[in-house]
C-alpha cells in the first residue's frame, strides 16, 4: 500500500492556497496537517481551507510541538527559504521548497550538508518543467541529438500579485533582487535540463529601476563548452508570453506559449497545441501535482535527490554570478564546485 506523506506547510499564500494544496489533493498520497503562517488572515483562510489542520504562528513552534511528519512545504517568500529549510532538516524532515531554494551560496552548501547528515530530501518546486509544453518540447530536443543554441524569453507586464496587500516581488531585502530570482530561476533550470553543464562564460545586462535595485528587466547571454544560450526576463513588456527555441543537431524545436512546433530540413514543421498557454495565471495547480511522484520518490531513495539539487545549484551559482558581473563590473566565473 502506497505510504501518506503528512507534511507541514510554512507560509499560506497565494501559491501555497492556489496551487499546493490543490496539487497535493490531485496527486493523492499527501496529507498537509499542520499549517504555520504569521499573518493573522492568511491563517484565517489556512483554517477555511484546512479546517483540521493544526494551525501555528511559526514553523520553529510548529517543528517544537508537532509529531509524525515527514516533511516541511515552505512557501513563504524567498528571504525565509533558506533558515526554514535547514530548521526543518534539523528537526529530521524531509523539505519541498518553493525557488528560490537560497540565496546565498554558503548557505546552499550548508543546506545540502544538513541534509546528508540527516539523510533527508531537499527538493524545489521547479514546477515549469513539468507544464504539458515543456514535457513535449524535453522529448522533442532529446530526440534531435545536442543542442547548440538555446533562446529563452519570460514577458510579463508586472510581477505576481501577492495574497497580502503590498509587493515584496519589488522589495530586495525580502525577494534577493528582481525578476532574475522570480522568472529567472525557472528559466534557469530549464535550461539547465537542455545543455546540462555549466558556462565557460556569460554576460548580462540589468534594468534596474528602484531604490532597492530590483530589476524589471534582465539580459543574459551564456557561453557553454558546445553551446550557447540567451535569456530575455522582463516585467515591462507590453504582454504576457512565454517563449523557447531550441536549436538542436537534428531540428529546431520552439514553445510559443500555448504551442510547441517541430522544424525538420526538408520536412513540413510538425505543430503540437494545448488548450492553456504557459504564460497564462501564476499558480499551475496541475505543474505541481505533477512534480510531486518525483518528490515522493526522492523522499524514498536517496539516488533520487541529486537531479534536483543540481538543478537549485545552478540556478543560484548563475543568479549570484549575473549580479556580480553587472555591479562589480567583471565576470568572476569560476568552474562549478559541482555536486555529488
Amino acid at each position: 500500500m502506497k505510504k501518506v506523506l503528512r507534511g507541514a506547510l510554512a507560509g499560506f499564500g497565494q501559491v501555497a492556497e492556489k496551487a499546493h494544496l490543490p496539487g497535493f489533493a490531485a496527486a493523492g498520497g499527501f496529507e498537509i496537517i499542520a499549517v504555520a503562517e504569521a499573518q493573522p488572515q492568511r491563517a484565517e483562510a489556512a483554517k477555511a481551507a484546512l479546517p483540521e489542520a493544526r494551525l501555528y504562528s511559526s514553523l520553529e513552534e510548529l517543528l517544537a510541538v508537532e509529531e509524525g511528519l515527514d516533511f516541511v512545504d515552505i512557501a513563504t517568500p524567498p528571504f525565509l527559504h533558506g533558515e526554514q529549510t535547514l530548521a526543518a532538516l534539523n528537526a529530521g524532515l524531509h523539505v519541498l521548497c518553493e525557488k528560490p531554494l537560497s540565496l546565498d551560496l554558503d548557505q546552499l552548501a550548508g543546506i545540502f550538508s544538513a541534509a546528508d547528515a540527516a539523510d533527508r530530501a531537499v527538493f524545489t518546486v521547479h514546477n515549469w518543467a513539468y507544464s504539458p509544453q515543456w514535457r513535449k518540447t524535453f522529448e522533442l530536443a532529446r530526440a534531435a541529438g545536442p543542442v547548440s543554441h538555446v533562446h529563452l524569453s519570460t514577458l510579463r507586464l508586472q510581477p505576481a500579485a501577492g495574497a497580502l496587500p503590498g509587493d515584496w516581488r519589488r522589495d530586495g531585502a525580502k525577494a534577493g533582487g528582481g525578476i532574475l530570482v522570480d522568472h529567472g530561476w525557472h528559466n534557469l533550470y530549464l535550461l539547465y535540463r537542455l545543455v546540462a553543464s555549466h558556462p565557460s562564460r556569460l554576460t548580462a545586462c540589468l534594468d534596474e529601476q528602484t531604490p532597492a535595485r530590483v530589476e524589471d528587466a534582465a539580459t543574459v547571454f551564456f557561453e557553454f563548452p558546445g553551446a550557447t544560450a540567451a535569456l530575455h526576463l522582463s516585467w515591462r513588456a507590453g504582454l504576457r508570453y512565454n517563449g523557447a527555441v531550441i536549436h538542436a543537431q537534428d531540428a529546431t524545436v520552439e514553445l510559443r506559449d500555448d504551442a510547441v512546433i517541430l522544424r525538420k530540413d526538408g520536412a513540413e514543421p510538425k505543430s503540437f497545441s494545448f488548450p492553456q498557454r504557459l504564460s497564462a495565471g501564476s499558480a499551475h495547480p496541475d505543474w505541481f501535482a505533477a512534480m510531486l511522484p518525483d518528490f515522493a520518490a526522492a523522499v524514498a531513495d536517496p539516488a533520487r535527490r541529486a537531479a534536483n539539487r543540481r538543478e537549485a545549484d545552478f540556478c543560484l551559482k548563475m543568479i549570484r554570478r549575473v549580479y556580480h558581473s553587472v555591479r562589480v563590473g567583471r565576470n568572476p566565473l569560476r568552474p562549478s564546485l559541482g555536486l555529488r
